[in-house]
């Protein structure tokens, strides 16, 4: 993804995404009466915005190796794991919020259940089918200091981002925590948010699907961009059939059209600037370490609150 900004505008899949964009968002608009001030801010900001500063800091970075054996195959075991991980999200995640009540039980197995369906299984899989090695898989190095720059870099953006725009700072003022528990507490939250969300979701987004599509399609940003759609594609059937958790702009019976609709306009685009630094850095410890900052500040809160008592 070196080309100039007009030549990645004309990128076919680059369009093809700003054509679906746009025709969800009027649909939800017109059919669904949704605003669309959150996600054209959304887009500009954490689509664009972000994928610029991830592109800009990595500038003088060189990535790491990675090779991919057989893409089209591979990419086949990829739907199959895809689906599980669906049907993981839709059912498995209401499952466990139904069946466990009890903290940190329940968040325990939350993030037990992750790793086996985001990361060992298909570990297991691409080891056994292909004979990969872990290093092959999930190329973790940290050794380059300009590597490690980028991470604190964008980490440190997310991190201000959320702190100035998002809710988190208003549930830590609310939240009665100790301040002893919080400064305790904070560096154990962004370890929890390291595994649960940070390997999890880099490893199977990124570094299996986001790279095998690339190499399939000969296009790092048909990569970037198939990805996206379907991590958000991922989302909605979770969105529609959820009966124990619901997002306050979704409302608590969201249609099938809001429920896909969001899942593009919104979940998708922040796909794109993790997206991007993967390309310009192949390194998952990198991809890991910034996820987990961006999620730092609105889960805090809760990620204490099941261990505090």
């Amino acid at each position: 993804m070196n080309n100039s900004v007009a030549d990645i505008l004309k990128n076919p899949f680059i369009l093809g995404y700003l054509v679906l964009y746009i025709a969800f968002l009027a649909l939800l608009h017109s059919l669904e009466a949704f605003s669309i001030v959150e996600p054209i801010f959304v887009f500009l900001v954490v689509g664009v915005v972000f994928s610029a500063l991830a592109w800009w800091a990595t500038k003088r970075v060189t990535p790491l190796s990675f090779s991919v054996k057989q893409p089209a195959s591979e990419c086949i075991l990829l739907a199959f794991c895809l689906l599980i991980v669906t049907v993981y999200i839709t059912w498995g995640l209401n499952t466990i919020e139904i069946t466990i009540r009890s903290e940190p039980l329940k968040s325990v197995t939350i993030l037990t259940t992750k790793l086996i369906v985001f990361v060992l299984v298909p570990l297991l899989l691409f080891r056994g089918v292909w004979k990969y090695t872990s290093r092959d898989l999930v190329n973790i190095s940290t050794g380059w200091r300009k590597h490690l720059r980028v991470a604190l870099w964008m980490s440190l953006v997310l991190i201000l981002f959320q702190v100035a725009l998002g809710r988190g700072p208003s549930e830590i003022r609310q939240s009665g925590l100790p301040w002893w528990s919080l400064t305790l507490g904070i560096p154990f939250a962004y370890l929890w948010l390291i595994l649960e969300t940070g390997l999890v979701e880099e490893f199977f987004f990124r570094a299996l699907i986001q790279s095998r599509l690339a190499a399939l399609l000969k296009s790092e940003t048909a990569g970037v961009v198939l990805m996206s759609v379907l991590f958000g594609l991922a989302h909605a059937p979770g969105m529609y059939l959820r009966t124990t958790k619901t997002l306050e702009v979704l409302g608590p019976s969201p249609s099938l059209l809001m429920s896909v609709g969001y899942s593009i306009v919104v979940t998708s685009v922040a796909g794109f600037f993790l997206g991007v630094l993967w390309v310009r850095t192949k390194n998952l410890a990198i991809l890991i370490l910034v996820h987990a900052a961006g999620d730092l500040v609105p889960n805090v809160v809760s990620i204490l609150k099941a261990w505090i008592r």
